[in-house]
């Protein structure tokens, strides 16, 4: 049922998502009051509350659903990296400071307020330091919701005028729920205004990178003058109410009157150049991800993990990686202390027996998340999901935490452009890193300690106490997972290649699929993986002379044997084998070959949500790479030979007459 509400859902146009988004929240706020009328309890979601943080974590979170339900090109949402996006960002937060710092510099002209700069402490300092941080991230999450994501869903369907009003209008709303007081409308005003004025920047430059520049820029004098007291009022001055009514600029006529200036300026430039739309610039995008703070999918594991492993790293940090390291320290601690119960209390309460589950097993880059998000719709599996992975101690009852994921998650993964939100399909080694399981997973965040963590590929490099950890660990996540219905894990992990006997003794009855993909185009993927994903993790760059592609070919040939010599000791009806190339061809037959194989049952209801999925996903183009120099082909065929025959990718007579 649930499965086919959400395809009639995704079929809606934008305009009758977003009726439906608001209705609910509506139909939320009445429901809350006639509780609060009816019973006396304090349900109000409309109040300075609890209940009001409530109200605008759903409505955001939601919001979010709605949008990413689209699945529509990056491009079109200006959620791509130009090759100007360095001069774009600079020149958008001077632009934003110097507007906001020089509107304060006439209201102080004017006797509006006079500088205070007496017992300025180095709290002060560290406070006003964060705030200032923090305005970029909070300026680019803003800008990718709203002049992003919802302009663009809205761009498609009505005029650019809707698309740019609608959005400000919404963001208004946002801004102004949490006063209570006669500041609410003013500050609605003014932030809509300014909404405005970003969005038809966002449409001018065909990205959000300048407009989030712009908003960082005005935040970030915003933030520094309240943090460090640096300016006192005088309400009594008669231009007070029309620059600065109580003390804040944006409650003011006078600032409306300048944004409305920029907003007409701004108009008039996209009437006569007209809009952008933007292709992304690889080379761009690639030095843009080292440094964005807001990517590292290891932020959620808990503090004392990251100290461990920052200690272990020596604490070698890159310079260019600490914005990112700061942001993930202070979302790491934040997550600690919301999760801490659950991670208490968990593994005292749940003591269940794991279903028995079915491992999805290949290389990176071979297909995996494919088979795994193809299979992961029947309804007799359970597959971690991002939110889960991502925050493995807390995602039972962190709901705040998980709410937080959305605007951080990336819409397309760096390295494909493949769908990520929080309820996408993951791997659970990203949960056994942050739980405290010995991982090679955190070689991305430290690639200079690649040679030291390697090892945790091979089940027979563990000792015994990292061994009995990471099955504990494992068992635990796994309990967690199943908790609410005990549907059998559905797992899709390339490391578990390497650990197909040790996770048959885990699990004596689990069933695994073995995709493979030529290794030909394995390799280049995962060449691509290393220049556009490691990127988006890590806080330290790797020795200069690091041979990754040598090193991926080794880690693939024995991989490889390792997986094969395994798989080949299990008894039948415990495997199944596909190719890539024959599951993106035909999907339908593949998966119904595996059911057959492995005994599953092939339900009515995976059909149609097999389907549905299918016709939706019919537009995807995966990453397309030219020719395999001879050079490099030759490296490939070295390592992969024998494979390259025994998969089919080469015939054994072609092979001796090369």
């Amino acid at each position: 049922m649930f499965a086919v509400l959400a395809s009639r859902f995704r079929a809606l146009g934008p305009l009758a998502k977003l009726a439906m988004w608001a209705m609910s929240i509506v139909a939320l706020v009445v429901l809350g009051e006639l509780l609060q009328y009816s019973t006396g309890l304090p349900c109000s979601l409309l109040t300075k509350s609890p209940g009001g943080v409530i109200l605008l974590v759903v409505a955001l979170v939601s919001l979010l659903a709605v949008l990413a339900s689209e699945a529509r090109p990056a491009a079109e949402y200006g959620l791509v990296i130009p090759a100007t996006w360095r001069r774009q960002a600079l020149l958008g937060i001077a632009v934003g400071a110097a507007f906001y710092g020089g509107y304060l510099m006439a209201c102080h002209r004017l006797g509006v307020f006079a500088w205070h700069t007496d017992a300025i402490t180095p709290s002060r300092y560290a406070k006003a330091g964060l705030a200032m941080f923090s305005s970029l991230p909070v300026s680019a999450v803003q800008q990718i919701i709203f002049a992003g994501l919802l302009l663009g869903m809205l761009r498609r369907a009505t005029s650019p005028v809707l698309a740019v009003l609608v959005p400000a209008v919404v963001f208004g709303v946002f801004a102004a729920a949490s006063r209570h007081d006669g500041t609410a409308v003013p500050l609605f005003i003014g932030l809509t205004l300014l909404a405005i004025l970003l969005g038809l920047v966002r449409l001018r430059t065909g990205t959000i990178v300048a407009s989030t520049g712009l908003l960082a820029g005005a935040i970030a004098v915003r933030r520094l003058i309240s943090k460090l007291r640096l300016v006192e009022f005088d309400w009594t001055n008669p231009w007070s109410p029309w620059l600065a009514p109580e003390g804040d600029p944006r409650l003011a006529p006078a600032f409306w009157a300048l944004i409305l200036l920029a907003v007409a300026a701004t108009t008039v430039l996209v009437a006569r150049y007209g809009t952008s739309e933007v292709r992304e610039d690889s080379a761009a995008a690639a030095s843009f991800k080292r440094v964005m703070p807001l990517s590292n999918l290891m932020a959620f594991a808990p503090l004392d993990r990251w100290m461990v492993e920052l200690a272990r790293a020596r604490f070698a940090v890159g310079v260019f990686y600490l914005p990112r390291l700061l942001f993930t320290l202070i979302a790491s601690g934040l997550t600690t202390l919301v999760t801490l119960p659950e991670r208490v209390l968990a593994p005292r309460l749940l003591n269940h027996e794991v279903p028995s589950p079915v491992f999805i097993v290949g290389m990176h880059r071979s297909g995996t998340t494919h088979l795994h998000n193809l299979m992961a719709l029947d309804p007799q599996f359970r597959s971690p999901r991002n939110f889960e992975v991502l925050n493995p101690h807390g995602f039972l009852t962190g709901w705040l935490t998980t709410a937080a994921m959305a605007p951080l998650l990336m819409w397309r993964r760096p390295m494909d452009s493949v769908q990520m939100t929080v309820l996408s399909t993951q791997e659970e080694e990203f949960a056994l890193a942050a739980m405290g399981g010995e991982s090679p997973y955190w070689m991305f965040c430290f690639p200079r300690r690649t040679g030291e963590l390697q090892k945790y590929w091979w089940t027979e490099r563990f000792d015994s106490g990292e061994l009995a950890r990471w099955q504990r660990h494992y068992i635990r996540f796994l309990r967690k997972l199943t908790w609410r219905c005990r549907r059998r894990p559905l797992l899709k992990n390339p490391v578990n290649t390497c650990r197909v006997s040790m996770l048959r003794e885990m699990f004596p009855t689990a069933q695994f699929v073995y995709i493979v993909r030529h290794p030909y185009n394995v390799y280049r993927s995962n060449l691509h993986f290393a220049e556009h994903g490691f990127a988006v993790f890590q806080l330290q760059d790797a020795h200069p002379e690091d041979n990754y592609a040598g090193r991926f070919l080794d880690q693939y040939r024995h991989a490889t044997d390792a997986c094969e010599h395994d798989l080949h000791a299990l008894p039948f009806g415990t495997t199944a084998r596909v190719r890539f190339e024959e599951l993106e061809r035909n999907p339908r037959h593949c998966i119904q070959q595996i059911y057959e194989r492995l005994g599953l049952e092939f339900s009515p209801e995976y059909r149609a949500a097999l389907d549905d999925y299918l016709n939706r996903n019919a537009g995807y183009h995966k990453n397309r790479f030219g020719k395999l120099p001879p050079a490099e082909a030759a490296k490939v065929d070295a390592a992969m030979g024998p494979y390259l025959i025994e998969w089919g990718y080469v015939h054994p007579d072609l092979r001796k007459a090369a």
